[in-house]
């Protein structure tokens, strides 16, 4: 059977894949990491691509790309045929460097994008390499919690936190640093294991192009945020409690349900508390207490 052809489109994001032959430590040492990184520069330069969050483990690195004028397949090839000439260069050997196709999958909806950059920035913690986020040098955390765009561009997914830079560096911090496996039990599912993101386990996709347009057409449960609170909650009647501004204790459960959910859907706090009639800040401090 033929390899499945790649979706690919301009202004598409992707969380891209790749790792070492027979999972071998291509990236054991601090030059082999900081070499990977000056090649994702040059092809961000030569390409111009948007890259959005980033991890290097021993074996294997994450990317969360958009793509601009260069397709995807064009930027993969030029980072890691680069990178592979340079480490069987520096390393004095000619074996195959890295294992079979990248993988990349489509990043379809942005509200995603929380939870991914959140999934591959816990690579290290997962991997009992760090015991924490911060810790770990080979990540795109330190340009968030700086605050800084360079070879990462950080505005896209910190404005979805909040318009008020200080308000999304502290809910970035605190997203950061929550229990992962208690927010997502699925993740590698729902990131690794799945062509698209953002599509529910039993959307049928159906890729085609239409005059250079790309077409998907995807059946989705609903996650908007209402369809998300009616999830939530047990009748229609607590639902339009909640909708209604309700402070009712007897509620309190069934809005820390709805908030989290709707965070794993990857919504802000700002949009999780306007569906429901409170500020971002007051969701914040609802997780917090939780």
């Amino acid at each position: 059977m033929g390899r499945k052809p790649r979706v690919e489109f301009k202004g598409a994001i992707y969380h891209v894949i790749k790792r070492g032959n027979n999972r071998d430590y291509i990236f054991q040492g601090r030059e082999d990491k900081e070499s990977l990184l000056r090649y994702i520069a040059y092809a961000k330069e030569d390409g111009g691509f948007n890259l959005m969050g980033y991890v290097i483990m021993d074996n294997h690195y994450h990317l969360i790309i958009q793509t601009e004028d260069k397709p995807l397949s064009k930027i993969m090839q030029t980072v890691n045929n680069r990178y592979s000439k340079d480490y069987n260069k520096r390393h004095s050997r000619s074996d195959h460097v890295f294992g079979g196709r990248y993988k990349g999958i489509l990043v379809l909806d942005d509200r995603y994008l929380f939870t991914l950059l959140r999934y591959i920035h816990h690579n290290p913690v997962r991997a009992k390499v760090s015991e924490k986020i911060a810790q770990y040098k080979w990540s795109s955390d330190h340009y968030y919690r700086k605050n800084i765009n360079g070879l990462v561009s950080v505005d896209k997914i910190l404005n979805m936190f909040s318009d008020d830079r200080r308000i999304a560096l502290e809910e970035y911090v605190r997203f950061m640093e929550e229990d992962e496996p208690m927010v997502n039990k699925n993740a590698y599912d729902e990131y690794e294991a799945v062509d698209v993101i953002g599509a529910s386990k039993d959307a049928s996709k159906d890729a085609s192009k239409d005059d250079g347009e790309l077409v998907l057409k995807l059946e989705c449960e609903d996650n908007t945020l209402d369809g998300i609170l009616r999830r939530a909650v047990p009748t229609a009647e607590e639902f339009e409690r909640i909708k209604a501004g309700s402070r009712q204790r007897s509620l309190k459960d069934y809005k820390l349900s709805y908030v989290k959910l709707a965070i794993e859907q990857g919504y802000t706090f700002k949009e999780i508390g306007a569906n429901i009639g409170v500020s971002g800040e007051a969701v914040n401090k609802m997780i917090r207490g939780a």
